[in-house]
């Protein structure tokens, strides 16, 4: 009788331990269905908001702010389908449809001096000891070693800039195997001994795979032509044999009619001759950005913009010419931006890069210096 009783008390205590089991396993499913829920709600109200605002945007009355949405994401490839929710493909040929840049643009060599005092070393190969001084736009050669770095600032974006005082430490460097895969620019920085650099111009990822190992356009590298027969289709930067920026739609027979050792295509052209591109040729969108430039005393500018990123939204080609502008640039090309925008100087990626990944993609060519 004892041993009955017994065992009716310990399946008493299994059946209560089986039900708080239960209970315990109804409330943390009711947590996360509720959770789950929220989540989904959430999204929900967010898409509908985003939905809501970018109806307002391409719909509403101002036509600058939907270009500027437009080309935002019609440069970041991965949302060029976004604009395509509410707008036919004839409205967005319509609204990419702009006025192209003439191309019989020609650097007129006469407009640069270069310096007398660009000398960074002795004949022995030693740093010249020089003091720090500040130039005509308030740069200082802090160390006298002829390269000065400093951060930019504007409306809703942060850069740096690189100013190499001596055009002739600049040049163009490439991957070991033309067209096969890139290198990162710290890959190139190391093959060349350079000291630092940026991004140069665009490469052809017909397949998807972003190897970076195929330039488009013409590109000379020390001398040797690749890409003949290319041309330049949204511009051109190269440096002669005396160190002056050339900037234009320039072929083959044109490098070689004007001495091009170093060159790179990509555009759109930023400052000619001194006059800034008219703002018409130059719609675009906030991005990261990468430029290169020459001063009339024939210091070289190296410029990037980050983008995408909360401390820096980027800059438009407007703003790229505005702040090359007013540190002296007389000549500025636009070169390949987005994630490809890095900067790397004395052993370091000095911007943030904004790939996916967060990691420098590899690149086709760049703009390096000893």
């Amino acid at each position: 009788m004892k041993k009955d009783t017994i065992e009716i008390e310990n399946d008493q205590e299994r059946e209560a331990r089986m039900k708080k089991k239960q209970r315990r396993r109804l409330k943390a499913r009711r947590f996360w269905d509720r959770l789950a829920g929220f989540i989904i709600v959430t999204v929900l109200v967010v898409g509908c908001g985003f939905l809501g605002l970018e109806y307002v945007i391409l719909k509403g009355p101002s036509p600058a702010l939907r270009d500027l949405f437009i080309n935002t994401m019609d440069e970041t490839r991965r949302f060029r389908f976004v604009p395509q929710i509410f707008l036919t493909a004839e409205e967005l040929d319509a609204l990419h449809t702009k006025k192209k840049m003439e191309t019989d643009i020609a650097t007129d060599t006469e407009l640069i001096t270069i310096a007398a005092n660009t000398q960074t070393e002795t004949t022995e190969g030693e740093p010249l000891e020089t003091g720090p001084h500040a130039d005509a736009y308030g740069l200082v050669d802090e160390d006298g070693d002829g390269i000065i770095f400093t951060e930019v600032k504007g409306n809703g974006y942060k850069g740096y800039m690189t100013v190499i005082l001596d055009p002739k430490r600049v040049f163009v460097g490439m991957p070991d195997s033309y067209g096969g895969v890139g290198l990162t620019l710290e890959q190139l920085c190391q093959k060349y001994g350079a000291i630092g650099g940026i991004n140069a111009g665009g490469f052809k990822d017909d397949g998807g795979g972003g190897l970076g190992g195929m330039p488009e356009g013409l590109t000379i590298v020390d001398g040797v032509c690749y890409n003949q027969n290319a041309g330049a289709t949204e511009g051109f930067a190269g440096l002669d044999q005396n160190g002056v920026l050339h900037v234009g739609f320039y072929s083959y027979d044109d490098c070689v009619a004007n001495g091009i050792v170093h060159a790179v295509s990509f555009g759109p052209i930023l400052i000619s001759n001194g006059v800034p591109t008219d703002p018409e040729y130059l719609t675009s969108s906030v991005n990261p950005r990468t430029a290169i430039a020459q001063r009339g005393d024939g210091a070289i500018i190296m410029l990037v913009i980050d983008g995408r990123q909360v401390h820096s939204i980027g800059a438009t080609y407007q703003d790229m010419v505005d702040l090359l502008l007013s540190y002296g640039a007389v000549n500025a090309c636009n070169m390949d931006g987005g994630s490809s925008t890095v900067m790397y100087y004395e052993g370091r990626y000095v911007n943030s890069c904004s790939a996916e990944n967060g990691q420098p993609r590899p690149l086709p060519n760049a703009f390096l210096f000893k």
